[in-house]
């Protein structure tokens, strides 16, 4: 019995959710709209099958309602696109070495709030014609207005081509309702994006950019032996 529960703890440390947390400077924006366009900071977290994205910006995002958050992804696996996005908005995202935007995330709050899951495929022979295939429903979406709002977008990591053992690149955004507004903040960036709603911004090495990375299943698993090991767990059970 005792080992059954030894076990049962080894496999629960193993699936303990790694995160990291991405902040933002705050009041850089041209344009606040109550708080609602400036981005504080944003979580990122995994399990065995999905990947959560939780946006936190800086006001009610009921008030107004209708800011867009969006979260632009390179997988670095697939080549993407260093130019436009699922949204065909005036956003880019260039990981260097030849990747760009694999996915986009658009999501927004008003009329009960709804995302989507945009994916880019290149066209047979590479190069840099492509196109983004979509809409395609999220895992899960949220928001939680307050005086501090968080929008979260959950996705499986099959649908970002990412298994195990994978590193990915990523910017969140801030935009409006319309259909050619930009980044008025940006989740990597310290520093002001954009002087007006059209203005193109590209997310990239010198304006800034994230990345989270999802350890192997084999890995996860000696994180858990170790943490297990930190607690005292097998010294408890050879004295049991």
């Amino acid at each position: 019995m005792k080992k059954v529960l030894f076990l049962a703890s080894l496999v629960a440390a193993a699936s303990v959710q790694a995160s990291i947390i991405v902040n933002d400077s705050l009041s850089e924006v041209f344009v606040s709209a109550n708080g609602t366009m400036d981005i504080v900071s944003m979580e990122v977290s995994h399990t065995a099958s999905d990947l959560i994205f939780t946006l936190a910006v800086n006001g009610d995002v009921t008030n107004p309602d209708w800011g867009n958050f969006m979260i632009g992804i390179a997988n670095m696996k697939d080549a993407g696109s260093t130019t436009g996005n699922g949204w065909n908005r005036p956003i880019n995202l260039d990981a260097g070495s030849g990747y760009g935007m694999t996915h986009w995330l658009g999501s927004w709050v008003n009329s009960g709030g709804g995302a989507q899951l945009w994916t880019y495929s290149v066209g047979a022979g590479g190069g840099t014609g492509g196109n983004w295939s979509g809409p395609a429903a999220l895992a899960a979406y949220s928001f939680v207005s307050g005086p501090t709002s968080t929008v979260t977008m959950t996705v499986t990591r099959s649908s970002l081509g990412l298994t195990g053992n994978d590193t990915f690149y990523f910017d969140a955004y801030s935009s409006g309702g319309g259909g050619t507004d930009s980044a008025v903040d940006a989740l990597s960036n310290p520093n002001q994006t954009i002087s007006d709603w059209p203005n193109p911004y590209t997310s990239s090495g010198t304006t800034g950019l994230s990345t989270y990375t999802i350890p192997e299943p084999s890995t996860a698993m000696l994180m858990g032996v170790g943490a297990l090991v930190g607690l005292g767990v097998f010294r408890r059970i050879r004295r049991a």
